[in-house]
């Protein structure tokens, strides 16, 4: 009878704890949205993550000349790496507010930083403008052409402002970014001797620029000739 009496007791508290977790894994989904590839909302405030900038959900790379949703998949990368987890695994260190009102901070999984993870992934790029946190994770997931270097793409600061890959050239982003193959960051310009013999593949992390500034402000220098 005691036996039986504390195997109850015991099937009890089994079924509690289940309970329990999962009552607890489904607060934890209502406490975290993620709104886009670099900004969430965790317990009613909106965060948007320091250093880094992903391409908008609506918007498109191209990957051999066709279409290709990268907006969405760096959405979805982010939301599958929050998912499941528990409320108290992630926090994030705020810093600053934005003129939108937004919270600005490095959050964490653990010890796991959200922000490098998702710039080591090829789904967000370092946010230079802002800070220099992440410029190495970037090189490295440029040249293990992941997320969105694996095809073309204009960058998230750029397609805010309108610019769309198709009308890039045309529009004036002419400047070659050529990575050498001693690995050196180099841009030429339209009237560089070697400029017309300078291909470009994104594949390899090689890239245009709309403006010296911008090649600067991105690591790279300009040729010699």
């Amino acid at each position: 009878m005691v036996k039986k009496y504390w195997a109850n007791i015991s099937f009890i508290f089994s079924a509690t704890a289940v309970l329990s977790y999962f009552f607890f894994v489904a607060i934890a989904f209502s406490q975290i949205k993620v709104v886009d590839a670099d900004t969430i909302i965790f317990n009613n405030e909106k965060i948007r993550l320091y250093g880094i900038d992903a391409p908008e959900t609506e918007q498109y790379c191209y990957v051999n000349e066709e279409d290709w949703p990268c907006g969405k998949l760096a959405t979805e990368y982010l939301k599958n790496l929050l998912k499941g987890i528990s409320i108290p695994s992630l926090h994030c260190k705020i810093s600053s507010k934005d003129r939108y009102g937004r919270s600005i901070g490095v959050c964490y999984i653990g010890d796991k930083n959200i922000n490098r993870n998702l710039v080591e992934n090829g789904w967000a790029l370092a946010y230079r403008e802002y800070s220099k946190d992440y410029i190495l994770s970037e090189k490295l997931a440029s040249k293990k052409n992941i997320g969105i270097w694996q095809g073309e793409f204009v960058e998230p600061w750029n397609w805010r402002r309108g610019v769309r890959f198709k009308e890039a050239k045309k529009n004036g982003c002419k400047i070659k970014g050529n990575i050498s193959s001693s690995g050196e960051q180099i841009y030429h310009l339209p009237n560089s001797k070697n400029y017309l013999k300078t291909k470009i593949s994104t594949l390899k992390g090689e890239r245009w620029f709309c403006s010296e500034k911008e090649a600067q402000a991105s690591g790279w220098r300009k040729s010699k000739n």
